[in-house]
């Protein structure tokens, strides 16, 4: 069975509503998602568990390492973010290494109108 992550990076100063917009938007484009997941330093962020809660999705957290893994996998680059999180999106790199190996991107960066939080989303690969 294969399943929808929903990755997230976001500023420090994003608010729940910006991250909550760009998780709705991943919905719509990619259907129901199992859980959002984001770099393990980031987990505690209060506006990311309001958003989640409202949700009603599970938080995964996603180490540094999974995400460069994952690095390889991704459409979208950034070199601020290269430069700052060692991959080109940490929404899409987050999505990937949650979903698991020989995940695919179904949607590629989703950007906050504020454009303090993106979201992309994965699906894992199905296992038979």
């Amino acid at each position: 069975m294969s399943r929808l992550v929903i990755g997230l990076g976001f500023r420090d100063a994003a608010p729940a509503a910006s991250i909550g917009e760009v998780v709705a938007a991943a919905r719509a484009q990619g259907g129901d998602a199992c859980a959002i997941a984001v770099p393990d330093d980031k987990a505690s962020h209060a506006a990311l568990r309001a958003a989640a809660d409202a949700a009603r999705l599970p938080i995964e957290t996603i180490s540094a390492e999974a995400m460069r893994c994952a690095d390889a996998n991704i459409a979208t680059r950034s070199a601020t973010i290269a430069k700052h999180r060692g991959v080109g999106s940490v929404c899409e790199a987050a999505a990937l290494a949650a979903a698991g190996p020989g995940a695919r991107l179904v949607v590629s960066r989703i950007v906050s109108a504020d454009r303090s939080a993106t979201a992309a989303a994965a699906l894992s690969k199905e296992s038979t």
